[in-house]
């Protein structure tokens, strides 16, 4: 059954400016794993199913990179002199119900998922979220922030509908770049926002290894920048 109450903010870092800190700037892809694929970015294999260690920079084209696909809304690989990592970002620019861009070239059931993310404009929305463990475009587990209510939130999603079952209040500056991250195993689930523990809580809807992608709402025009993921 799933577990749904609202779950108190336990520790809030500092608000941080500019970018955050990565835990490893020697790796410019962020794929620690030097006796494989060290560029992932330009990673053809799109097939495998086995966890792995993946990420992506967005930095060696402007087209999206192998392996992901869209769902809705408009996805870019844009020039950005404020990236997080240089040159580029993935930004969505465009308008949906729910925006989101999906990597399906590896599935992962106990991992870590992290993201730079700046929620840049929208008057509906101003969403960055992270979805995880999906059997589909329309069936995923999902973390987001948005600027415009000061919160991040978890969502099971199911036949394309949300159903909320954790909040947590929390600074979310637009046009900042910001950190946010999920760590998945078993049914643990936990959240965090700019390297701080937002959100600690057990949902059992999607327990099978699934794809991993990035998500917005509605008018959001959002940037992404570092995205990886790690098993656990």
């Amino acid at each position: 059954m799933t577990l749904r109450h609202l779950l108190p903010l336990t520790v809030l870092g500092v608000s941080l400016f500019g970018c955050p800190p990565k835990e490893d700037d020697t790796a410019p892809d962020g794929d620690t794993d030097t006796d494989t694929d060290t560029d992932t970015d330009t990673d053809t294999d799109a097939d495998t199913d086995v966890d792995m260690a993946q990420s992506w920079s967005f930095d060696d084209s402007t087209d999206l990179p192998d392996g992901f696909s869209v769902a809705d809304g408009t996805w870019e690989v844009d020039a950005d002199e404020g990236a997080c990592s240089a040159p580029n970002v993935l930004r969505q620019t465009g308008s949906g119900t729910y925006p989101r861009a999906l990597y399906e070239g590896a599935t992962w059931q106990d991992a870590t998922l992290s993201v730079r993310c700046s929620p840049e404009s929208g008057l509906q929305d101003q969403a960055c979220g992270l979805l995880f463990r999906a059997v589909d475009e329309d069936n995923y587990l999902l973390t987001r922030a948005n600027a415009l209510e000061d919160n991040v939130r978890l969502y099971t999603v199911i036949d394309g509908s949300r159903v909320e079952f954790a909040s947590a209040d929390v600074p979310v500056t637009a046009g900042e770049w910001h950190s946010l991250s999920v760590q998945f195993v078993g049914s643990d689930i936990t959240v965090s926002w700019d390297d701080a523990t937002v959100l600690t809580e057990s949902d059992d809807t999607f327990l099978a290894p699934g794809f991993v992608g990035v998500w917005t709402k509605a008018d959001s025009v959002t940037a992404f920048d570092d995205l990886a993921v790690t098993p656990d």
